[in-house]
C-alpha cells in the first residue's frame, strides 16, 4: 500500500486484501491459530501506511464472515472507506441458476441477496470511514 500511494502512480483508491485468514481469529472462528492482537495490530499498520482512500475486497468468504470481518477491522483502528464484492456475493446464485433456472436465479437476487446487500449497507455504515471530498 505504501509503494502504490505514491503520487507518481496516480492512485485514487487502493484495492486490498485483507491481511489475514480471520477464520482462524480468536472470537472469529472455530479454529484458532491467532490470539486477536496480531490481526488488530495489523489492520492498525495497515491503515497508517497510507492517506489514501481504501476498500477491502470480499476475498471468497461468505457474508457473514465478510461482515464480522468489517466489524473486527474498525474495532482494531482501521480506516478503511468501502468495500469490492467479488464472486463470492455471488456464487449462490450461480449455483442457483445452474440448478434451476434464470427464474430461480432472479428470485435469489432479489430476495437472499438482496437481504446479504441491505446488511452490507447497514454494516458498512458502521464501519467504513467516510470520505469527505
Amino acid at each position: 500500500m505504501k509503494l502504490f500511494s505514491e503520487t507518481r502512480f496516480n492512485v485514487d483508491v487502493l484495492k486490498v486484501e485483507v491481511l489475514v485468514n480471520m477464520a482462524y481469529v480468536e472470537g472469529v472462528g472455530d479454529e484458532v491459530c491467532s490470539t486477536k492482537k496480531e490481526p488488530q495490530d495489523l489492520f492498525k499498520a495497515q491503515a497508517e501506511t497510507t492517506k489514501l482512500p481504501f476498500i477491502f475486497l470480499s476475498a471468497g468468504v461468505s457474508s457473514e464472515l465478510f461482515q464480522q470481518i468489517l466489524y473486527f477491522a474498525k474495532e482494531s483502528s482501521s480506516t478503511f472507506n468501502g468495500v469490492l464484492c467479488g464472486g463470492a456475493t455471488w456464487k449462490e446464485g450461480v449455483t442457483s441458476f445452474a440448478q434451476n433456472g434464470q427464474e430461480a436465479a432472479e428470485e435469489w437476487l432479489q430476495t437472499i441477496e438482496k437481504e446479504h446487500i441491505q446488511k452490507l449497507n447497514e454494516v458498512l455504515k458502521e464501519t467504513a470511514t467516510a470520505l469527505v471530498l
